[in-house]
């Protein structure tokens, strides 16, 4: 049908991308001397930067590493910032990684 999300598969592609994502993340910090644990957790109808600072704070997490989008003025108005929202409420230091 036109017009029809199949919400079933997005939401099994989009958690796929997101373990893709993490492996990779862990290889490079594998590649760099570094052990790291990752956790892909899922928000449904909650603020993204909420779940992120309870599952770090409940892991316990040392460090939260979140990417940013670099967005500013209306559309970082617009949609806010995962990113600063984590460092707002994280109980761990976090690191930001600006995309290339």
């Amino acid at each position: 049908a036109e017009g029809y999300v199949n919400y079933a598969e997005l939401r099994e592609l989009t958690l796929n991308m997101g373990k893709r994502m993490l492996d990779k993340a862990a290889e490079i910090a594998t590649q760099a001397g570094i052990t790291a644990d990752s956790k892909l957790v899922e928000a449904a109808g909650e603020r993204i930067a909420n779940v992120i600072t309870a599952e770090a704070k409940d892991w316990p997490a040392d460090l939260v590493v979140i990417g940013t989008h670099g967005r500013s003025g209306f559309s970082h108005l617009l949609f806010g910032s995962v990113a600063e929202g984590v460092v707002r409420g994280a109980s761990v230091p976090v690191l930001l990684v600006r995309s290339a």
